[in-house]
């Protein structure tokens, strides 16, 4: 737990903290600017926060850069900190007179804190869990609605990943949810390579087309088969790895010679396009246009017949060298048909039968390739389907436990706070994605924001969570009977710490002002604030 925070700019110099309820007290007059929130602020920052360092309240302007010295006591050993303003990511190791022995980063401190307060079960990081927990005014977390969000901005499918969290929960669906990702991440790869036509992407149309395609390719084999009384071997010598290799080296050189044929022609046409102006063209412009510089234009005519010369010469010499390559094309695939002629004869199979077969081979098999992979696709969208289901389960579970604790706690708080007539704040964990936290029929803000303490309350006492920062302004609006009965409340917890801003102790009685001096850590007023200097009035 947190012991102590000294500073030399403190007006007292120390702030000494116990288990249970720590209230920093303000005066009778619920003056502001006096340092409750600050004090808080401070807490924040010793518990590896930063919100001090946006200087909201005016501290580091006023002050200048500062150190706190800090003392835990974690199995009755201390630790000691100092963590200054001035270097905020670097945190120190002291011993008992606040010498340094060791300097460690913020994310180093922060762990260490993690590991003390017996939060390791946890994934989420120490400040993530704590820093939604701490409510003060200038940081943020006041929302009664959103109870356990880390920011405004916060998605709530965030949030209830904190909370499954915190409950220790997470483990219980990390294994459905790599399981989820894998098959999601197949999914994607797969549709990307599909669109980059690295495997072949058909549609369920095409798929029943290939269907079709196989099975009449199959019958009409079979009927060459039962026809042709060289069929058998024809149909066979496909399973003979050499002639299937020279048949598919020759259609693969066939195709490049096509592609080749293809630019040839393409060259051919843009060689004869390449046309210089004539000088009857210029004549023509000189016809419409009799004050153009038309010596201008013979000039520039020349740099073009010049250029089309370089052009054309350029194009005659690739033509010429892709009808090499096509003529060298011409020559290998001649070579591979008469070693395949070769082989059939030797075999007894007639080329020009081996050839069909093939044909429908190849046919048959890029559309039983084809089919595998829309197979795998689907197969890997139904797997996920089925992954999310099962992880929507658990979730389910998760939620139904999480409610239940959750909500049987508010409900024991709202029976001290508010007694039986009036309706407990209630958690709805809706999905994964999508929660409420309201109270049924009555939706005023002091029902709101004591609901928010309890819920707070529900978790200090149901998980690892080690302490709660409350800043004053959440029970501003909240009843004073009902007031007085929450700090009976959280005057009774014991172990974990409550870290309170609260003014105005004579309001609530002398029984519940004598609960706020017992619980006191320091207390405040107009003449008496947390700083030494008092920057309030601008002169």
């Amino acid at each position: 737990m947190l012991k102590r925070i000294e500073c030399e700019l403190f007006n007292h110099k120390e702030i000494i903290f116990h288990e249970g309820l720590n209230v920093i007290l303000g005066d009778d007059d619920a003056k502001n600017s006096i340092g409750k929130s600050s004090a808080l602020m401070v807490v924040d920052f010793v518990m590896g926060g930063k919100s001090l360092l946006n200087d909201k309240t005016g501290v580091i302007q006023s002050l200048g850069h500062h150190s706190y010295f800090i003392e835990f006591q974690f199995d009755k050993k201390p630790l000691y900190i100092c963590r200054s303003t001035a270097e905020p990511d670097v945190v120190e190791i002291c011993d008992n007179q606040y010498q340094v022995s060791d300097t460690i980063s913020l994310e180093d401190y922060k762990d260490i804190l993690k590991y003390h307060y017996g939060m390791l079960e946890q994934e989420s990081p120490f400040r993530s869990i704590v820093s939604a927990f701490s409510r003060i005014w200038n940081k943020g977390e006041l929302d009664p609605e959103h109870p356990f969000s880390g920011s405004p901005k916060e998605s709530q499918g965030t949030s209830i990943s904190r909370l499954i969290d915190i409950f220790g929960r997470t483990s219980d669906i990390a294994e459905e949810r790599a399981i989820l990702e894998s098959f999601v991440s197949k999914k994607n790869l797969m549709t990307k390579s599909m669109a980059a036509e690295i495997i072949p992407n058909i549609n369920k149309s095409q798929y029943k087309l290939n269907e079709n395609l196989i099975s009449d390719n199959a019958k009409v084999i079979d009927d060459v088969k039962q026809s042709f009384s060289g069929a058998l071997s024809a149909y066979e010598a496909l399973f003979d790895e050499n002639i299937r290799s020279l048949q598919q080296s020759k259609n693969d050189l066939s195709q490049q010679k096509n592609l080749l044929q293809v630019r040839t022609e393409r060259l051919s046409k843009d060689i004869s396009g390449v046309n210089p102006r004539t000088a009857a063209n210029i004549a023509l412009v000189a016809e419409f246009f009799p004050s153009g510089d038309i010596s201008r234009l013979e000039q520039v005519e020349a740099f073009h017949q010049k250029i089309s010369s370089i052009v054309k010469k350029e194009l005659k010499a690739e033509l010429t060298a892709l009808q090499g390559q096509e003529r060298e094309l011409s020559g290998e695939i001649g070579q591979l048909e008469k070693q395949v002629r070769d082989a059939l004869s030797a075999k007894g199979t007639p080329s020009d039968l081996f050839s069909r077969v093939f044909e429908l081979k190849e046919l048959t098999d890029k559309a039983i390739e084809e089919n595998k992979f829309y197979d795998q696709k689907i197969g890997l969208q139904e797997d996920a389907r089925l992954s999310k289901e099962r992880l929507e389960n658990i979730f389910t579970r998760i939620f139904i436990d999480i409610e239940s604790a959750i909500n049987k706690k508010l409900i024991k708080f709202n029976r001290v706070v508010y007694g039986q007539n009036r309706n407990p704040s209630q958690l709805r964990l809706h999905t994964s994605a999508s929660y409420s936290f309201t109270s049924f029929e009555d939706t005023g803000t002091g029902k709101s924001f004591a609901g928010l303490i309890g819920f707070d309350l529900a978790l200090l006492s149901l998980t690892s969570l080690p302490f709660l920062i409350h800043d004053s302004v959440i029970y501003k609006n909240i009843e004073v009977a009902a007031t007085k009965h929450i700090l009976r409340i959280l005057a009774a917890v014991k172990k974990k710490q409550i870290f309170l801003a609260f003014d105005e102790a004579s309001k609530f009685g002398k029984d519940t002002a004598g609960i706020l001096l017992r619980h006191t850590a320091i207390k405040l007023s107009h003449n008496d604030l947390l700083y030494t200097k008092d920057w309030r009035d601008k002169k």
